[in-house]
């Protein structure tokens, strides 16, 4: 089943008198439950491409269908509500609030979509592994156990998608890989949609599809 299809897309910005084409008439067709990886240097476009995936940007043309609907040609509402039903974020940075505990920062996205259920919040930890660490913060938690804490709170309103922004980069490469394992395992289990943006080579060949981006496109 087709859930994402890219079509002619394109993002420029200006630069002084140039004009940048972070992403130069790309497409792209993603399958649900597929776990794949977009491979390529600082500048090649990953981020902005993510953004446009995540509804957080706008592309100056082409088409991006989610679910047979073009998210191109909807309000600045609808894209918010798109996000909070769809798509989970996990970002290299963690993003974390520093003064909450580890089940209290997943609860947070619980609370963003105006719920008030917290039943799974433990659960949820339990599946990244972290059930006895809920309470505490996240300065007592190792890089590795923080970015689990950032991925069950992108997993916690249960996302058709996950756009995931350099999961990886502020790990140890064993640390890393355990990650890089418990995505790929969320993708099998929940058949969840993964796409993973990094600069990591050593990624390529390990999801189900790899694609490299150079200059705003795809090879």
């Amino acid at each position: 089943m087709v859930l994402i299809e890219i079509s002619n897309l394109t993002k420029l910005y200006k630069s002084g008198r140039s004009t940048i084409r972070a992403v130069d008439g790309l497409d792209l067709i993603v399958h649900k439950g597929d776990f794949l990886a977009i491979v390529g240097p600082s500048g090649s476009g990953k981020s902005t491409l993510l953004q446009l995936l995540g509804c957080l940007d706008k592309p100056t043309s082409g088409d991006i269908k989610i679910d047979d609907k073009d998210i191109t040609r909807l309000n600045d509402r609808k894209l918010a509500d798109l996000r909070q039903k769809k798509i989970g974020f996990i970002f290299q940075s963690f993003n974390l609030i520093p003064t909450l505990t580890a089940r209290q920062n997943v609860e947070a996205a619980i609370a963003k979509r105006g719920r008030n259920d917290k039943t799974g919040t433990l659960e949820v930890l339990e599946k990244v592994g972290l059930a006895e660490r809920a309470n505490q913060l996240p300065s007592l938690l190792s890089g590795g156990e923080q970015q689990r804490v950032a991925i069950a709170r992108a997993l916690i309103n249960k996302p058709e998608i996950i756009l995931a922004d350099e999961p990886t980069g502020n790990l140890d490469s064993q640390t890393g890989k355990m990650i890089f394992d418990l995505l790929h395992q969320l993708s099998k289990s929940e058949n969840t949609t993964v796409i993973v943006v990094t600069h990591d080579l050593s990624i390529a060949g390990q999801t189900d599809k790899t694609y490299h981006l150079k200059d705003g496109k795809l090879s």
